[in-house]
């Protein structure tokens, strides 16, 4: 009862402050309307309304503001001219024109001589459709306006009682022009509409009083011009004006003379036509025929803002078209007065609705239920407002909801919270009896639970510990803490704790499930732990109470499994990209040698430049892949050294400084006393700029990126940790970042060819899976820690050397084509690559003999009586590889001297017993350049 009463007052007083309306309940109050008219006030425009714009080419082209009287009526005749309904001179005249006419006088009028620029723009008026503006002043407005002589509108007010006029929107005097501009329009209105007190633009008032006479607005005399109503009747209630008809059409009205704007869509919606095009017959015509054209716009510059066309405190003359659009359409919003009572009453009934559904149903589903009531709220609202027009604003009853939800929620909380002490308390009362006499048998068992290896537990129905071992509290932390108070789920890891309560839930309920289970769980600095389970159930007459279970830490044994899997699948996909990456170098071979060849034969033939060219391009991207794949295969021929991480590291900072970005702070901690690790530095160097590439990629806003270099030993500690190294001395190289960092489905998918997490065409995915495959080339390991939103580290140990391997002279720079004389036997299965070797060879000077495998080749020779001078063979062949062919042919012709080629390298030539450190070998691709200096090279 008592949070009912609690939840009752909140209600109260909740509604009791919409009542009042303080200041900041009114702005919340316009917020949430306007959020509904928002959504709402979408739609098509009346197709009526035209805005004939004073815009800055016209005030370029016809002088500053304001322009004289016979040329506003020049303006006025040629709209009319083209086809306008009505014109609305949305400006305001404050200061009589006593000039002269121009020298070009309007149409149809000759230049009179004492005829002033009023008089002109007068009579142009006469008898046409056109409504002036007039500037009315506030009640409580300050200054001494002048008086106008303004004509009465033909307005019948309708009232109950003596409430006559006190709905009226009152002026304290207007701003006009001359009493003969003011006589010869059609009709009047004003100009000044009033916002909110938080600024905005929400109504403006359709009819005013001043005088003891009624006029209308601008929009609202438009309106009656164009409609050619006969009269207009205002009918009063006993608090505001709330009905306007205009002829057959009825316009809502709200507060005193307002109507609220329905705004259809933003700045300039409507047409618009500039000045300088009507006055010089530009546009087309149907922007303005059978349109209401208004003339405004906004006179930048002037010295003051009275004369500018447009009042600076309102959006522009779209307020105005909005105005007339909405009575043209007759579909404007409206809040009558009595609405808020019915808010109010609404609110309160369904917050007290409320506290009674939370009083009764104390869970989740009462709160989904209140959040439910407040966006069908807003939904109904939404829905009356488009069907209807009637603003219902769902502020009172979304705040009483928003109130009273958390103080019922609180409350309800606490009687619970006491409740279950209380009968927490007692089943301890009850429980320590039966301790007293159990404590006999559980000392008993308590030490060779306590000194097994093993945790083991005990759980009740609900999933709290009953009891834990030693061995348990060490895992998750839990020493000095009551065993009984910790809850098994918080020892699982989240993402498995929905499969173990379910499977807790299953056996409690009677199901028979396998004794053994496997999970994760997570220690109390995060860290995860794999834990094997043999699960029993612990009955008491004859129903399931509880379960028991001794765990088994398998982290170490799974960390195997997982990375020889990791080894296994990579190894494959290695295996899979060297053997596609040998095919495709046999292709780019015939691609990028011929493309060499004809720009070489067509250095004038301009026609078919460009696309050789793009072709070359095209192959030479391909060779960058085909020579990733190779690398991630570790089938890349590589040139190792022993070198300095740390200069390496140096030289990465001057090279890769700039590429990473001002905004990306790059710090190095190197260990002076760091060892050499025996390597190609071209290959450290591309892990280096892969490895920032990404860090960079992680950060878009900026971070730190610190690389270090250490040198570590693979002692036991350290094995224990990393079970898959090999004992010895190691150098560190780790980068770490300040980046997003990455999920666990990234990290396992990390090392893949091809595998990334950019949006197509911002990343090949071979950036890392290149990484990989050389720290795997180079015996060494990687591994890779990261969080979200954290960072990430990448670590890769290389092993550490002592003495220094020379490295092998390899020729740099372009080479160009070389001709020779002599005979060369090219021994390739690849039909397209032999033709392409030997025209190439040919055209050097070569005699060339051609065979498709090692037998032909061993017959040719044979029957070749001449003397071959060198054999160009592939290293893999059909019936008798490379090497054996060489080795036979040089048996027969020893001073015969051997080229190999292939699309492998390295660790597929030592498989068939060749080494790269005593041949003379070309990788494919090959350009011809490269092909005749190998050969002269052999």
């Amino acid at each position: 009862m008592r949070v009912i009463l609690t939840g009752a007052a909140v209600v109260v007083l909740v509604a009791a402050i919409c009542l009042m309306r303080p200041a900041w309940v009114a702005n919340l109050d316009d917020g949430a309307c306007d959020v509904l008219t928002g959504l709402v006030s979408r739609g098509a425009l009346s197709g009526q309304v035209t805005i004939v714009e004073i815009d800055e080419a016209s005030l370029a082209q016809f002088g500053r503001w304001p322009w004289p009287r016979d040329f506003l009526g020049l303006l006025v005749r040629r709209i009319v001219a083209r086809g306008a309904a009505t014109v609305v001179l949305d400006t305001m005249m404050v200061e009589e024109d006593r000039g002269k006419p121009a020298a070009q006088a309007p149409e149809g009028r000759a230049a009179s001589g004492t005829a002033t620029n009023d008089e002109v723009l007068a009579a142009i008026l006469t008898g046409t459709p056109v409504v002036a503006g007039y500037a009315f002043l506030f009640d409580g407005a300050t200054g001494n306006p002048s008086r106008c002589n303004l004509q009465p509108l033909p307005l019948v007010v309708t009232s109950p009682g003596e409430s006559r006029g006190r709905g009226f929107f009152h002026a304290s005097g207007a701003l006009c022009s001359v009493p003969q501009i003011s006589k010869a329009a059609a009709s009047e209105g004003f100009l000044n509409a009033a916002p909110d007190s938080d600024g905005k633009l929400r109504r403006v008032p359709l009819v005013m009083e001043y005088g003891g006479r009624q006029y209308p607005s601008l929009a609202l005399a438009a309106f009656n011009v164009h409609q050619r109503a006969s009269a207009m009747q205002l009918r009063l209630d006993a608090r505001e004006a709330s009905q306007l008809r205009v002829g057959n059409q009825v316009v809502p009205l709200e507060g005193p003379s307002l109507m609220r704007l329905r705004f259809r869509g933003p700045r300039r919606t409507f047409h618009y036509v500039s000045v300088a095009s009507v006055l010089s017959d530009r546009g087309p015509l149907e922007m303005l025929r059978g349109k209401i054209a208004i003339i405004g716009g906004s006179a930048l510059g002037l010295r003051s803002s009275v004369v500018t066309p447009v009042d600076p405190l309102f959006p522009d003359v779209e307020v105005q078209a909005t105005a007339i659009d909405n009575l043209l359409k007759g579909d404007s919003f409206q809040r009558p007065a009595g609405f808020h009572s019915w808010e109010l009453l609404l609110a309160l009934v369904v917050g007290l609705a409320a506290t009674f559904l939370m009083v009764l149903v104390r869970s989740w589903w009462s709160a989904l239920i209140v959040l439910g009531t407040a966006a069908g709220t807003w939904a109904g609202c939404v829905l009356l407002l488009s069907r209807t027009g009637l603003l219902f604003s769902p502020l009172p009853v979304t705040a009483t909801l928003a109130c009273n939800l958390p103080v019922v929620a609180l409350l309800n909380y606490m009687l619970e919270k006491r409740r279950a002490e209380r009968v927490e308390m007692q089943l301890v009362s009850e429980q320590q009896n039966t301790r007293d006499v159990q404590r006999v048998s559980e000392s008993r068992y308590q030490r060779l639970v306590e000194n097994i290896n093993d945790a083991i537990i005990v759980d009740d129905a609900e999933g709290r510990l009953v009891f834990a071992n030693r061995r348990f509290r060490e895992w998750f932390g839990l020493q000095g803490k009551d065993i009984r108070e910790v809850i098994l789920e918080d020892c699982i890891a989240p993402d498995w704790r929905a499969t173990v309560r379910r499977q807790h839930s299953r056996r409690i309920s009677g199901e028979r499930l396998p004794d053994h289970f496997e999970y994760e769980g997570i220690r109390s600095d995060g860290t995860r732990i794999w834990i094997e389970a043999l699960v029993t159930n612990v009955e008491e007459d004859g129903r399931i109470i509880g379960t028991q279970s001794a765990l088994r830490d398998i982290t170490e044994r799974k960390q195997i499994e997982a990375q020889y899997l990791q080894s296994q699948k990579m190894e494959s996909i290695g295996r899979l990209a060297g053997g596609i990456a040998h095919d495709f170098n046999n292709l780019l071979t015939v691609i990028n040698g011929y493309s060499d060849r004809l720009l070489g034969e067509r250095l004038d033939d301009s026609e078919y430049q460009a696309d050789l060219k793009e072709i070359r391009a095209a192959g030479e991207r391909a060779t960058e892949l085909t020579r990733n794949l190779l690398t991630f295969s570790r089938k890349q021929l590589a040139q190792p050294k022993a070198l300095d991480l740390n200069v390496l590291v140096a030289e990465t900072e001057k090279m890769f400084g700039q590429l990473i970005g001002e905004d990306v702070e790059l710090i190095a901690n190197l260990s002076p006393e760091l060892g050499q690790i025996l390597s190609d530095s071209s290959q450290l160097h591309q892990i280096l700029m892969n490895l920032l590439v990404n860090a960079r990629d992680a950060m878009p806003r900026g971070g730190k990126v610190v690389i270090e270099t250490k040198n570590v030993e693979a002692d036991e500690d350290f094995l224990r940790q990393h079970p898959d190294f090999e004992p010895g001395s190691y150098v560190y190289l780790g980068v770490t970042d300040s980046g997003t960092g990455m999920s666990d489905h990234v990290k396992r998918h990390l090392f893949e060819p091809f595998f990334t997490t950019k949006e197509p065409g911002k990343g090949t995915g071979l950036g890392l899976a290149t990484i990989y495959g050389i720290v795997q080339q180079n015996a060494g390991r990687i591994e890779v820690t990261s969080k979200l939103d954290v960072g990430t580290t990448f670590h890769i140990y290389l092993p550490r050397v002592t003495a220094e391997r020379p490295a092998q002279g390899v020729p740099n720079g372009p080479v160009p084509i070389l001709r020779g004389s002599g005979t060369i036997l090219v021994v390739e299965d690849q039909e397209a690559v032999r033709r392409y070797i030997r025209a190439v060879l040919e055209d050097s000077g070569y005699r060339v003999l051609q065979a498709a495998n090692g037998p032909d080749a061993l017959a040719l020779a044979e029957q070749f009586a001449g003397t071959i001078d060198l054999l160009v063979t592939d290293i893999v062949l059909p019936f008798m590889n490379g090497r054996e062919l060489a080795e036979k042919l040089k048996a027969a012709r020893p001073r015969m001297r051997v080229l190999f080629t292939s699309g492998y390298a390295a660790e597929t030539m030592g498989s068939f017993g060749i080494i790269a450190d005593d041949l003379v070998y070309l990788p494919k691709p090959f350009h011809p350049q490269k092909l005749t200096a190998k050969v002269r090279e052999a």
